[in-house]
């Protein structure tokens, strides 16, 4: 079992054209973050390329019944017809759909990755992780996520009722918002070392999500790149022939190139 800063690494199938998105934190009520899916799912199925979503696809997801009703249902219907019509999709748990289980990918044809997912994107060796085991100075959020994980705890909260789930997810959100907005915050940065490790595992390139900021960098020769949250800005990667291109999606399906962002901000470990 190969893992880096504690999570799990799986192994992906090589994907010569894909689409890479993060953290569109769709909402109970759906919102506009639905249609930039739509548009991405539908660049992705014009050019025969994968899809791969690098996790917190939902602002929310603590029990297994959610996938039987409201936006959760209707998101997994958009996957399945996706997939039932070629389109691979590849879904990485994130710090608040960790709970996301296979009644899931059955509602909706998506291989989903309880960890990291090392695959060859357009040719080159890439790393995709969610990006929130990269931010090594949040020490009471690392300490947390290890209980949270714990298999005992997944397996009580995906049992819940599905008001109670809601309830605790909506209360666990807002404490976590008060948190963020009043500590200092380059403890949410990703550091330095983190990055570095990530980078010499990748093989080549790493890519990931979480912080919500637009980047790419480069570090001892490999490159970076950070996905900022679709749900604010339908900005993507593009990846074929090589390389991988910052795009934006527009509501017809078709995509524009963005220009290449700044690095991201470090912190030091």
């Amino acid at each position: 079992m190969t893992r880096v800063l504690g999570t799990q690494l799986f192994a992906g199938d090589d994907a010569p054209a894909a689409v890479l998105i993060s953290d569109l934190h769709v909402p109970a009520d759906g919102g506009a973050v639905v249609a930039h899916l739509d548009a991405a799912l539908r660049a992705a199925a014009a050019a025969q390329a994968k899809v791969f979503v690098l996790g917190d696809l939902f602002d929310s997801y603590v029990s297994a019944r959610q996938v039987r009703t409201g936006v959760w249902r209707d998101v997994a219907a958009r996957f399945a017809a996706a997939t039932a019509a070629g389109t691979e999709i590849v879904l990485l748990h994130g710090n608040r759909d960790f709970l996301l289980g296979p009644e899931f990918t059955a509602a909706s044809g998506v291989r989903l990755v309880p960890g990291g997912l090392q695959v060859r994107l357009a040719g080159v060796p890439t790393l995709l992780l969610h990006g929130d085991e990269l931010c090594q100075n949040d020490v009471p959020y690392q300490r947390a996520k290890r209980w949270l994980r714990h298999p005992c705890t997944r397996a009580l909260a995906r049992r819940l009722p599905l008001r109670w789930a809601l309830a605790a997810a909506a209360r666990a959100r807002a404490r976590s918002q008060a948190v963020v907005q009043a500590g200092d915050q380059t403890r949410f940065l990703p550091t330095i070392s983190a990055v570095g490790a990530a980078l010499a595992a990748s093989g080549g390139r790493l890519v990931f999500g979480h912080i919500h900021h637009f980047a790419h960098g480069e570090m001892a020769g490999r490159h970076y790149w950070v996905l900022p949250a679709f749900d604010a800005d339908p900005i993507g990667l593009w990846a074929s022939d090589g390389r991988l291109e910052p795009v934006r999606f527009e509501p017809s399906g078709h995509w524009a190139r963005v220009p290449t962002p700044r690095p991201c901000p470090l912190a030091a470990s």
